[in-house]
């Protein structure tokens, strides 16, 4: 659901809250893959640099040229492919190279700035109902 933006805060918390979704999609997929023979654990570049590269074009859409036609779908939603490997020191005998104490660490700092995130785009909407006369419960 994309929201319109009144202010650069506001872009800038909704881009963080995506990456984190994004994040949390990769986070899960290390854990899921726990017991994969050679997998690897992958993790987003950090959000800061993100904010420093040109933004990703966006994927391409099926174009409908006839009425007989069925409507295509939207795909399904993809980690970021900027994702990067990481390295671990533990590697299982099979190969894999999941640590789950790791991984559920990472996956709780996620819980807790996404947690973030949302608070300061409540009370950062709350500030700009109060500016405009309008009590914040409305």
């Amino acid at each position: 659901m994309r929201i319109p933006h009144t202010s650069p805060l506001f872009a800038l918390i909704s881009e963080r809250l995506r990456w984190l979704g994004a994040r949390h999609t990769v986070l899960a997929q290390n854990v899921a893959n726990a017991d994969t023979p050679g997998y690897r654990p992958s993790d987003l570049i950090p959000f800061v640099r993100t904010l420093r590269e040109p933004p990703r074009p966006s994927p391409p859409t099926l174009a409908r040229t006839s009425a007989r036609h069925l409507a295509g779908s939207a795909p399904a939603l993809s980690p970021d492919p900027r994702s990067r490997a990481v390295g671990s020191y533990e590697t299982a005998p099979s190969g894999n190279a999941v640590v789950l104490e790791e991984e559920v660490q990472k996956l709780a700092q996620n819980q807790l700035e996404h947690r973030l995130a949302t608070q300061l785009y409540a009370r950062h909407l709350a500030m700009l109902k109060t500016a405009l006369g309008t009590p914040p419960g409305s």
